[in-house]
């Protein structure tokens, strides 16, 4: 289609119509007898579309269309672009960019834009001929998120008066300022060398809110991290056992303190724990400070017996004798809202926790957070061995499992109360193996089973499920390397949602053991996969 546009000529009034309608029919026909500027018509074909990604965004839009004159005459299209953080535009002082471009986008990132500031943007076509501009296509208020380089503080990594703090390196990362969050105690860093990743702050104020943060040459933010340093044991008043060093001072004390009391244990020592039933609520930590956890060395198990709010072990080692020794072999009746693993390591048992015998036990949330659970016995992270015990809702999350012959078992026939399983942020290594099961139940009914972030690395032999599986399974971003042996039938083979990845474990892992497997180190290499597994483990 041509546009058709009529130069003004100067006509005498005293012609006839006749004589009028003759001549606008012989310009009507004769297109190459215009004279005068050519203008367009443009026209936009899309609104204007926002990708955003971590900390920048892409404007952009599909080309324009233009109409001409004359096939010499063709209009080349521009954009005019305008970004704004005036919504109605008309305060042009406000405005970012306001330029022409032959593109159809536009990135923008923090060298642009003020992180976090509303902007707005709008566009339009306009012609290398004449001045039929389109009119301007609108977004709705964009902004773009800081560059945060620095990487969550791990509960090891935290006392009370020390903090380890890690980030990823920026081209022009130069200082990290690190003060009260009252603004007071300020003290400024060098962080200018490359391969500065992590420092350790020592000297700080037990109890008290710090931010830090980090910056480039213009001081431009990069990063802003708030933390809290732990109270001393005084200060949070735990039941203080660090001035004993009898191995046993912590079984001869765990039933003379009232229920929900914490007990501070001594970095470093060990202490023996024989066959022991626990009647109320307890904490058991390790001291505010870094370097070896306290151990507890399990001779026999606990059992449990009566009802309790809370039973949790933060920063603690566990361990004992893999062919015989349990954390919890629960046999007594028992009604418990919560067991809770945080920071541990949990290694040479037989299994960390077991529900067995007639008479009613009850658990209703069983937690394992940031901790290392390696060489188990067949008793597992978790059994249940008979009917009367209901275990609800199972979370695992930012951990590491490594050789567990199973993970989750019900003995033959016992039928499963599970009402929810979360895998989170999980490593697993040779665990499952010897072809058993993530979740072996072989009757009832199982709830649902959410996977998420989770990597699945070597293992000689494993199954998903037994003949039972989860009502529902919600999988996202998970991964299995390429060297595992997994079941192929319904049930057996990989859950449904984990993405068979291309590469094995030596090529993920920095140094993964396929004979001593808690030996490994399993550092993420692989760069694809830095969004998954055990955070521990990721750059």
């Amino acid at each position: 289609m041509r546009l058709k546009k009529f130069t003004s000529h100067v006509i005498s009034f005293n012609r006839t119509g006749l004589l009028m309608l003759l001549i606008a029919s012989i310009y009507a026909c004769n297109k190459d007898s215009v004279t005068g500027p050519p203008t367009s018509l443009t026209e936009m074909t899309s609104g204007v579309a926002i990708a955003h990604a971590d900390t920048s965004l892409v404007l952009s839009w599909t080309p324009g269309i233009a109409a001409w004159e004359g096939d010499s005459r063709q209009a080349v299209l521009s954009y005019e672009v305008q970004v704004s953080s005036d919504s109605t535009f008309n305060d042009a002082a406000q405005n970012v960019f306001d330029f022409v471009t032959d593109s159809t986008s536009l990135f923008l990132s923090d060298q642009e834009l003020t992180p976090l500031e509303p902007y707005f943007a709008r566009v339009r076509t306009v012609s290398s001929t004449g001045t039929g501009d389109s009119p301007w296509m609108r977004t709705s208020r964009f902004q773009v998120r800081p560059i945060e380089l620095f990487t969550p503080i791990k509960v090891w990594n935290l006392s009370h008066d020390a903090v380890v703090l890690n980030f990823v390196r920026h081209g022009e990362l130069t200082k990290m300022v690190v003060e009260k969050a009252d603004g007071t105690d300020s003290q400024e860093f060098d962080v200018s060398p490359d391969d500065l990743i992590t420092m350790q702050l020592d000297g700080l104020n037990s109890n008290t809110d710090y931010v830090a943060r980090l910056f480039r040459h213009d001081d431009r933010s990069l990063g802003k991290l708030e933390f809290s340093t732990k109270p001393t044991v005084e200060e949070a008043g735990y039941i203080d056992l660090r001035g004993n060093s009898d191995p046993q001072i912590l079984q001869n004390t765990l039933n003379t303190v009232p229920d929900g009391s914490v007990i501070a244990l001594k970095r470093g020592m060990t202490y023996t724990m024989g066959g022991f039933t626990l009647d109320r609520g307890v904490t058991l930590v390790s001291e505010p400070g870094f370097g070896p956890q306290a151990t507890i060395e399990m001779e026999s198990s606990f059992n449990v017996e009566g009802t309790m709010a809370l039973i949790k072990f933060e920063d603690v080692h566990f361990t004992g004798d893999i062919g015989g020794s349990y954390v919890f072999n629960i046999s007594r009746e028992a009604t418990v809202e919560k067991i809770a693993f945080e920071a541990c390591r949990i290694s040479e048992l037989r299994g960390v926790m077991r529900l067995q015998s007639a008479g009613p036990k009850t658990v209703n949330e069983y937690v394992i957070n940031n901790s290392i659970v390696q060489n188990i016995g067949n008793y597992n992270a978790l059994t249940v061995d008979h009917n009367d015990v209901t275990i609800r809702d199972v979370r695992f999350t930012n951990s590491t499992f490594i050789n567990l012959q199973w993970i989750i078992r019900h003995g033959g026939g016992i039928r499963p109360t599970l009402n929810a399983v979360l895998f989170e942020n999980l490593t697993l290594y040779h665990s499952p193996w010897d072809n058993r099961y993530i979740i072996d139940a072989s009757t009832g009914e199982l709830g649902s089973l959410t996977v998420r972030n989770t990597l699945i690395g070597y293992t000689s032999g494993a199954r998903s499920f037994n003949s039972r599986m989860p009502n529902s399974i919600t999988v996202s971003n998970s991964f299995a390397t390429s060297d595992i042996r997994w079941g192929t039938s319904n049930t057996q083979r990989m859950i449904q949602g984990v993405v068979a990845y291309g590469g094995a474990s030596e090529q993920v892992f920095a140094a993964p053991d396929k004979t001593n497997f808690a030996n490994s180190d399993l550092t993420i290499i692989d760069e694809t996969l830095f969004t998954v597994g055990d955070p521990r483990w990721r750059p």
